[in-house]
C-alpha cells in the first residue's frame, strides 16, 4: 500500500515539475524532458543514417513535440493510478458500490484528468474526492498549459528558419561571406548588417533556452541549414579578425556586437543541451582567394586560436555532426 502511494506522489510532483520547467521556467527544458528528447533525436539521427538531408529527421521535430506531451499525460495519468490502487475500495461503482478493480481505476483516473466527469465511478470518502479535484485541476492547467506551449514554439520555429535564410544569402563558405561583404575598401557591407544579425542570434538564443524543443527541429536542406549558416558566418568572423591584414580589419567595437551575440549562443548551448564538445578542431577555413587578392596577413605555418574560440569551434563542429551533416558542408572548398 505504503510503496503505490510514495511511487504515486513521486511520480505526480516529478511530472508536475517538469512541465513547469518546461513551459514556465524559460531555462530550458525539465529534467525528464530533456533528457527524453536527447535520446529520442539521437534514435532517429541513428534511423537515418546520420544524414542530415533525410525527411525522416524533418519531421522529428513535431513528433517529438507530440511525443513530450503525450508522455506527461501518461506519466500524469500513472500516478493517480498508482495511489488509488494502494487503497483498495477508494473508487466504488456509483451503482453496486463494488470496490472498482485495476482497469475500472485506471478508467476512472483518466476520465478525472481529462476532467469529463463520467460519474459511473465515485470516490468512496472525502479524501479520495479531495484527491480527485486535485488531479482534475492539475490536467485542466497543466495540460491546457502543455498545448498551448506548442504556439510560441512553432513560432520561435519559423523565426530560426527565417534566420537561416537569412544567414545563406551571406554566402556558401567561410570565405565567400568574407569576400561578399568586402567592397574592395573596407567590410562596410558586413557592418551595415551587423546590428541585425546580431538581434536575430541573440533572439533564436534566448527562443534556445526557452523552448530548447526548437532545437530538434531540422531543416533538411543544407542550404538553410541554421547550424551551417551559423558556423559559416563564426569561421568568416575568424577570417576577418584575425587573418585579414591589419589595414583591412573593421574596428574592434564595429563588430563586438556579433561577438556578444555568439558568446551567448555558446552559453545557452552549452545550458540546454547535452553536449560533449568533439576532442579536434574542425579544418580550418579556406582563404585561397582571399591570399590572392592580397587580403591577408603573413602567412604562417600554424594558426593559433585562443583555448575559448578552439573549444567553440570544437562544439560548432559537434552541433553540424549532430545535425546530421558533416564539417566539410561549412567549407565545402577545404582543400
Amino acid at each position: 500500500m505504503s510503496f503505490f502511494l510514495i511511487a504515486g506522489i513521486i511520480l505526480y510532483f516529478s511530472i508536475v515539475i517538469d512541465i513547469l520547467q518546461t513551459t514556465l521556467s524559460m531555462q530550458g527544458g525539465g529534467w525528464l524532458t530533456s533528457r527524453f528528447a536527447h535520446f529520442f533525436w539521437k534514435f532517429f539521427l541513428m534511423i537515418s543514417g546520420k544524414n542530415g538531408s533525410s525527411k525522416i529527421l524533418s519531421r522529428t521535430g513535431y513528433i517529438l513535440l507530440i511525443s513530450i506531451v503525450l508522455i506527461w499525460v501518461f506519466f500524469l495519468w500513472m500516478s493517480f493510478v498508482l495511489i488509488l490502487y494502494g487503497f483498495p475500495g477508494a473508487i466504488i461503482d456509483s451503482t453496486t458500490k463494488i470496490p472498482a478493480n485495476f482497469w475500472q481505476i485506471v478508467y476512472y483516473s483518466g476520465f478525472s484528468l481529462s476532467t469529463l466527469g463520467m460519474g459511473d465511478y465515485v470516490a468512496s470518502a472525502d479524501i479520495w474526492r479531495v484527491l480527485t479535484s486535485i488531479y482534475s485541476f492539475t490536467g485542466l492547467i497543466l495540460l491546457t498549459m502543455s498545448v498551448t506551449y506548442f504556439i510560441p514554439v512553432l513560432s520561435a520555429v519559423i523565426d530560426q528558419r527565417k534566420l537561416g535564410v537569412s544567414l545563406s544569402t551571406l554566402g556558401s563558405s567561410p570565405e565567400e561571406i568574407v569576400i561578399s561583404c568586402w567592397n574592395g575598401e573596407n567590410f562596410d557591407p558586413l557592418l551595415k548588417k551587423v546590428d541585425k544579425i546580431s538581434d536575430s542570434i541573440i533572439k533564436y538564443s534566448q527562443q534556445h533556452r526557452a523552448y530548447p524543443v526548437i532545437h530538434y527541429f531540422h531543416n533538411n536542406k543544407e542550404k538553410n541549414a541554421i547550424i551551417l549558416q551559423l558556423a559559416r558566418l563564426y569561421e568568416a568572423l575568424l577570417i576577418i579578425s584575425f587573418e585579414v591584414k591589419d589595414e583591412f580589419k573593421p574596428g574592434e567595437g564595429s563588430i563586438k556586437p556579433l561577438q556578444v551575440a555568439y558568446e551567448n549562443y555558446f552559453e545557452v548551448i552549452a545550458e540546454v543541451t547535452h553536449i560533449d564538445p568533439a576532442r579536434t578542431d574542425p579544418p580550418f577555413s579556406n582563404t585561397s582567394r582571399l591570399s590572392k587578392k592580397k587580403m591577408l596577413a603573413e602567412i604562417v605555418e600554424e594558426k593559433s586560436y585562443s583555448e575559448n574560440i578552439c573549444r567553440n569551434r570544437k562544439i560548432f563542429k559537434t552541433l553540424v555532426e549532430q545535425d546530421g551533416w558533416s564539417w566539410k558542408l561549412v567549407d565545402t572548398k577545404i582543400s
